[in-house]
């Protein structure tokens, strides 16, 4: 699997936020994802002891295709309003069918508070 990559984000507290990750191996074929699992935290910084949001398979985390490599993430509005400002930090991690857990993305949401409650 690809090497981890750290990536910051905007959000805008209450803000629908989704991302599209396309994971490709060392000969950069696509992960096949038959057996995955993925879960993602959103927390108040490195580890930090605040659970801002989660998502996992489909409970905001989708494989569109198990052979295209491709993950699709989106947090609606009810968990980014919870997420700390001015700044959460999260990852998301692809879960093999043995166990064995990788990072894909790392980074920080930059936030912003919302005006329309």
């Amino acid at each position: 699997m690809a090497t981890t990559k750290d990536v910051n984000w905007e959000v805008i507290q209450g803000d629908t936020w989704s991302v599209e990750i396309d994971v490709t191996d060392s000969l950069n074929s696509p992960i096949n994802w038959t057996g995955y699992t993925f879960y993602m935290e959103v927390r108040d910084k490195d580890g930090g002891s605040i659970l801002c949001a989660t998502a996992a398979l489909n409970d905001g985390i989708t494989v569109p295709s198990p052979f295209s490599g491709v993950i699709q993430v989106e947090l609606t509005p009810a968990k980014t309003i919870q997420f700390n400002y001015p700044r959460s930090r999260y990852q998301i991690q692809a879960i093999d069918v043995v166990g064995r857990r990788t990072t894909l993305l790392t980074g920080w949401f930059v936030v912003q508070a919302g005006v329309i409650s």
